[in-house]
Protein backbone atom coordinates (compact mmCIF):
# COMPACT_ATOMS: atom_id res chain seq x y z
CA UNK A 1 0.00 0.00 0.00
CA UNK A 2 1.62 3.27 -1.09
CA UNK A 3 -0.66 5.41 1.09
CA UNK A 4 -0.80 4.51 4.76
CA UNK A 5 -4.36 3.87 5.93
CA UNK A 6 -5.16 2.70 9.45
CA UNK A 7 -8.76 3.84 9.83
CA UNK A 8 -11.55 4.61 7.42
CA UNK A 9 -14.36 7.01 8.25
CA UNK A 10 -17.77 5.87 7.04
CA UNK A 11 -20.59 8.36 6.56
CA UNK A 12 -24.09 6.99 6.10
CA UNK A 13 -27.79 7.28 6.79
CA UNK A 14 -29.24 6.82 10.25
CA UNK A 15 -32.71 6.35 8.76
CA UNK A 16 -34.47 3.09 9.57
CA UNK A 17 -36.25 3.25 6.21
CA UNK A 18 -33.27 2.42 3.97
CA UNK A 19 -34.07 -0.39 1.50
CA UNK A 20 -32.32 -3.72 1.93
CA UNK A 21 -29.98 -3.25 -1.03
CA UNK A 22 -28.37 -0.26 0.72
CA UNK A 23 -28.23 -2.11 4.03
CA UNK A 24 -26.39 -5.03 2.43
CA UNK A 25 -23.87 -2.70 0.81
CA UNK A 26 -23.25 -0.94 4.14
CA UNK A 27 -22.81 -4.24 5.99
CA UNK A 28 -20.41 -5.54 3.33
CA UNK A 29 -18.45 -2.27 3.43
CA UNK A 30 -17.95 -2.50 7.18
CA UNK A 31 -17.00 -6.17 6.95
CA UNK A 32 -14.45 -5.51 4.18
CA UNK A 33 -12.83 -2.70 6.17
CA UNK A 34 -12.35 -5.02 9.14
CA UNK A 35 -11.22 -7.95 7.01
CA UNK A 36 -8.37 -5.79 5.71
CA UNK A 37 -7.26 -5.10 9.28
CA UNK A 38 -8.43 -1.48 9.22
CA UNK A 39 -10.40 0.38 11.85
CA UNK A 40 -13.75 2.00 11.13
CA UNK A 41 -14.70 5.45 12.39
CA UNK A 42 -18.38 6.39 12.21
CA UNK A 43 -21.12 8.39 13.86
CA UNK A 44 -21.82 5.71 16.49
CA UNK A 45 -25.47 5.20 15.60
CA UNK A 46 -27.11 1.76 15.72
CA UNK A 47 -29.84 2.51 13.18
CA UNK A 48 -29.79 2.69 9.41
CA UNK A 49 -26.68 2.27 7.31
CA UNK A 50 -24.44 3.46 10.13
CA UNK A 51 -25.54 0.52 12.22
CA UNK A 52 -25.26 -1.94 9.33
CA UNK A 53 -21.67 -0.89 8.60
CA UNK A 54 -20.81 -1.27 12.28
CA UNK A 55 -22.42 -4.70 12.43
CA UNK A 56 -20.46 -5.74 9.36
CA UNK A 57 -17.18 -4.67 10.95
CA UNK A 58 -18.15 -6.28 14.24
CA UNK A 59 -18.92 -9.60 12.53
CA UNK A 60 -15.20 -10.14 11.90
CA UNK A 61 -13.91 -8.52 15.09
CA UNK A 62 -12.93 -5.16 13.63
CA UNK A 63 -11.99 -1.99 15.47
CA UNK A 64 -15.06 0.27 15.59
CA UNK A 65 -14.74 3.83 16.87
CA UNK A 66 -18.02 5.66 17.29
CA UNK A 67 -18.08 9.45 17.68
CA UNK A 68 -21.32 10.89 18.98
CA UNK A 69 -22.48 14.22 20.45
CA UNK A 70 -23.72 14.31 24.03
CA UNK A 71 -27.29 15.00 22.87
CA UNK A 72 -27.42 11.64 21.06
CA UNK A 73 -25.24 9.58 23.38
CA UNK A 74 -28.09 7.68 25.00
CA UNK A 75 -28.94 4.02 25.19
CA UNK A 76 -31.02 2.89 22.25
CA UNK A 77 -29.40 5.34 19.84
CA UNK A 78 -25.72 4.42 19.95
CA UNK A 79 -24.26 1.16 18.65
CA UNK A 80 -23.36 -0.91 21.69
CA UNK A 81 -20.65 -2.95 19.97
CA UNK A 82 -18.19 -0.07 19.54
CA UNK A 83 -14.67 -0.89 20.69
CA UNK A 84 -14.48 2.79 21.65
CA UNK A 85 -17.22 5.42 21.90
CA UNK A 86 -16.13 9.06 22.00
CA UNK A 87 -18.56 11.72 23.20
CA UNK A 88 -18.33 15.28 21.91
CA UNK A 89 -20.20 18.39 22.95
CA UNK A 90 -21.31 19.50 19.48
CA UNK A 91 -21.82 18.21 15.95
CA UNK A 92 -18.93 20.39 14.78
CA UNK A 93 -16.64 18.77 17.32
CA UNK A 94 -17.94 15.37 16.27
CA UNK A 95 -16.95 15.93 12.64
CA UNK A 96 -13.55 17.35 13.59
CA UNK A 97 -12.88 14.30 15.78
CA UNK A 98 -13.89 11.88 13.02
CA UNK A 99 -11.60 13.71 10.60
CA UNK A 100 -8.69 13.66 13.06
CA UNK A 101 -9.00 9.91 13.55
CA UNK A 102 -9.38 8.95 9.89
CA UNK A 103 -7.09 8.36 6.91
CA UNK A 104 -9.80 7.80 4.29
CA UNK A 105 -13.52 8.47 3.81
CA UNK A 106 -16.41 6.50 2.36
CA UNK A 107 -19.86 8.01 1.88
CA UNK A 108 -22.64 5.42 1.88
CA UNK A 109 -26.11 6.45 0.80
CA UNK A 110 -27.59 8.99 3.17
CA UNK A 111 -29.58 12.14 3.71
CA UNK A 112 -28.72 15.77 4.46
CA UNK A 113 -26.20 14.93 7.20
CA UNK A 114 -24.30 12.40 5.10
CA UNK A 115 -24.12 14.76 2.13
CA UNK A 116 -22.98 17.62 4.37
CA UNK A 117 -20.20 15.45 5.84
CA UNK A 118 -19.11 14.38 2.37
CA UNK A 119 -19.01 17.94 1.04
CA UNK A 120 -16.96 19.10 4.03
CA UNK A 121 -14.19 16.56 3.49
CA UNK A 122 -14.20 17.23 -0.26
CA UNK A 123 -13.74 20.94 0.47
CA UNK A 124 -10.96 20.28 2.98
CA UNK A 125 -9.15 18.14 0.43
CA UNK A 126 -9.69 20.76 -2.27
CA UNK A 127 -8.09 23.40 -0.02
CA UNK A 128 -5.14 21.16 0.81
CA UNK A 129 -5.86 20.46 4.48
CA UNK A 130 -5.29 16.77 3.77
CA UNK A 131 -4.66 14.42 0.87
CA UNK A 132 -6.47 11.15 1.39
CA UNK A 133 -8.92 8.95 -0.52
CA UNK A 134 -12.59 9.92 -0.60
CA UNK A 135 -15.10 7.46 -2.03
CA UNK A 136 -18.76 7.78 -2.94
CA UNK A 137 -20.30 4.31 -2.70
CA UNK A 138 -22.81 4.75 -5.49
CA UNK A 139 -25.13 1.83 -4.69
CA UNK A 140 -27.93 1.61 -7.28
CA UNK A 141 -26.84 4.98 -8.68
CA UNK A 142 -27.76 6.75 -5.44
CA UNK A 143 -25.28 9.59 -5.99
CA UNK A 144 -25.86 10.06 -9.72
CA UNK A 145 -27.65 13.38 -9.28
CA UNK A 146 -25.01 14.74 -6.89
CA UNK A 147 -22.25 13.64 -9.29
CA UNK A 148 -24.07 15.44 -12.10
CA UNK A 149 -24.28 18.59 -9.97
CA UNK A 150 -20.54 18.50 -9.28
CA UNK A 151 -19.93 18.26 -13.01
CA UNK A 152 -22.28 21.20 -13.56
CA UNK A 153 -20.08 23.23 -11.18
CA UNK A 154 -17.20 22.57 -13.58
CA UNK A 155 -19.17 23.09 -16.80
CA UNK A 156 -20.43 26.50 -15.67
CA UNK A 157 -17.03 27.71 -14.50
CA UNK A 158 -17.43 27.57 -10.73
CA UNK A 159 -14.94 24.73 -10.13
CA UNK A 160 -11.71 23.63 -11.80
CA UNK A 161 -12.04 20.37 -13.70
CA UNK A 162 -9.12 18.89 -11.72
CA UNK A 163 -11.31 18.89 -8.61
CA UNK A 164 -13.41 16.10 -10.06
CA UNK A 165 -10.40 13.92 -9.22
CA UNK A 166 -10.79 14.61 -5.50
CA UNK A 167 -13.13 11.63 -5.16
CA UNK A 168 -13.71 8.16 -6.55
CA UNK A 169 -17.11 6.81 -7.54
CA UNK A 170 -17.35 3.16 -6.48
CA UNK A 171 -20.00 0.78 -7.77
CA UNK A 172 -19.63 -1.67 -4.88
CA UNK A 173 -17.71 -2.18 -1.60
CA UNK A 174 -14.92 -4.13 -3.32
CA UNK A 175 -14.32 -1.27 -5.73
CA UNK A 176 -14.23 1.19 -2.82
CA UNK A 177 -11.65 -0.86 -0.91
CA UNK A 178 -9.53 -1.40 -4.00
CA UNK A 179 -9.32 2.34 -4.61
CA UNK A 180 -8.40 3.13 -1.01
CA UNK A 181 -5.77 0.41 -0.77
CA UNK A 182 -4.09 1.51 -4.01
CA UNK A 183 -4.32 5.26 -3.37
CA UNK A 184 -1.20 7.37 -3.69
CA UNK A 185 -2.65 10.85 -4.14
CA UNK A 186 0.56 12.29 -5.59
CA UNK A 187 -0.55 12.69 -9.19
CA UNK A 188 -3.81 14.36 -8.22
CA UNK A 189 -2.18 16.57 -5.61
CA UNK A 190 0.52 17.79 -7.99
CA UNK A 191 -2.07 18.76 -10.59
CA UNK A 192 -4.28 20.46 -8.02
CA UNK A 193 -1.34 22.52 -6.83
CA UNK A 194 -1.33 24.23 -10.23
CA UNK A 195 -5.11 24.63 -10.41
CA UNK A 196 -6.80 27.92 -9.66
CA UNK A 197 -9.21 27.82 -6.73
CA UNK A 198 -12.51 29.29 -7.76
Amino acid sequence: MSFSVKRICVFGASSKNAPDVYRRAAYDMGRLIAEHGLGMVFGAGKAGLMGEAARGASSVGGEIIGVIPRKLNIEGIYFEGCTERIQTETMHERKATMERLSDAYIALAGGFGTIEELMEVLTLKQLGYFDCPIVLLNTCGYYNDLIAQLRTCVERGFTNVEYLKLYHIASDPGDAMGYILSYSGMAVRDKLADATVK
